[in-house]
């Protein structure tokens, strides 16, 4: 589903204005998390149940493998790439199911370690403390957690098991009564086991029972994953303003943010100048700097330009904080002041000389960091 930019633009700044709102709640009193990248998920997992975590302390994370971890990374970087590997792991992990739109599973092992209810903690303190959101819930599953699932109607692209799908397809484009109530008979067991056998005496029937089967298999079979994960998510009052806020919320949850543009970027920053002249002049050169990595006549790209000021290179749901600013100095070259998302730039005579200082302080930061 394509948004237009405004209505992302939109969707964002409300997004970001209630997360705040819930961000209120954090105190300064702070929680560390020892986190090894390599094994993200049991280390957040004993992080989240250790006796003195609390989802309204400021927290903070040390990657215990520090090759994993740039020496210039701020805390606010540091915790973004936390739950930006958590939040990956989740959508590939047997929690949930379906390629890119998913559905929660029925993994009978989580279920009994609770793990459904910490995955939705997990995912409600990364909204608020600044990480990512997941981008890839169903509207399926987004509107079960949202409008309850018995007012939900799932469709068969919900259906991520080849063989019930299959068996769906079967009962659904069944062109007579007798080959319906074939395919009946050859699928006893499975109907009767998801208690969907009911009486077929018309073609017409079969709409019926295909409905029955979907909301078996993607709502009533995965209830108590779904009752859990709905508890997990009311961690900090975030499940309360989905409920309020669906449309704003089924743009973070159900769809990833889209390619940073060179207007995202120039939309994102403030500039501040000494000077006026200075001010229109440098603001000038750094928009056409973002055409020009846009169009990708740089050997930089937008990822990177945000990753240089704030060691993110995504804009968090909540937004940056302190929000990221520029300003334009009589320095030699651009500094990138992470600790304050501060973008400082050279003033520059010419185009050419600011693209230079840009593309050489860039690249070669970078490309150090990674080392």
């Amino acid at each position: 589903m394509q948004f237009s930019f405004r209505y992302l633009r939109k969707h964002r700044r409300e997004v970001s204005n209630i997360l705040k709102d819930l961000k209120l709640q954090v105190n300064t009193k702070t929680t560390r998390l020892n986190i090894n990248a390599g094994n993200i998920w049991n280390s957040a997992l004993k992080g989240f149940r250790q006796r003195n975590f609390s989802p309204t302390n400021t927290i903070e994370i040390k990657f215990t493998n520090c090759k994993n971890r740039s020496k210039t990374d701020t805390p606010a970087a540091s915790k973004h790439r936390f739950f930006q590997l958590l939040l990956l792991h989740l959508q590939n992990s047997s929690l949930f199911e379906g390629s890119s739109a998913k559905n929660l599973s029925l993994d009978f092992q989580a279920v009994k370690e609770n793990l459904y209810f910490e995955a939705g903690k997990m995912i409600a303190v990364s909204l608020v403390h600044g990480g990512p959101s997941p981008g890839f819930f169903s509207k399926t599953l987004f509107n079960c957690l949202v409008y309850g699932p018995e007012n939900v109607k799932p469709a068969l692209e919900d259906v991520a098991d080849v063989d019930v799908a299959q068996t769906i397809k079967m009962i659904k484009y069944a062109n007579s009564l007798s080959s319906l109530q074939s395919t009946i008979h050859d699928y006893y067991e499975f109907l009767a086991a998801a208690g969907c056998l009911r009486p077929v005496t018309a073609l017409c029937d079969k709409h019926m029972l295909v409905n029955d089967i979907l909301i078996h298999h993607v709502i009533k079979r995965i209830i108590s994953p779904l009752e859990s994960f709905r508890q997990g998510l009311k961690t900090l009052g975030v499940l309360e303003k989905m409920q309020m806020h669906p449309d704003v919320f089924s743009s973070i949850l159900c769809y990833k943010p889209e390619r940073l543009s060179a207007e995202i970027i120039c939309d994102l920053f403030t500039i501040h100048s000494s000077s006026d002249v200075n001010k229109v002049k440098g603001a000038d050169f750094w928009m056409a700097y973002l055409q020009d990595v846009e169009s990708g006549e740089s050997v930089v790209t937008l990822e990177d330009i945000l990753l240089f000021v704030t060691g993110s290179f995504s804009i968090p749901p909540i937004g940056f904080d302190p929000e990221p600013t520029i300003k334009f100095l009589h320095i030699r070259y651009p500094i990138g002041n992470r600790l304050i998302n501060c973008l400082e730039l050279p003033i520059t005579n010419t185009y050419e000389q600011f693209k230079d200082k840009m593309e050489f302080t860039i690249r070669n930061t970078l490309s150090v960091e990674r080392e």
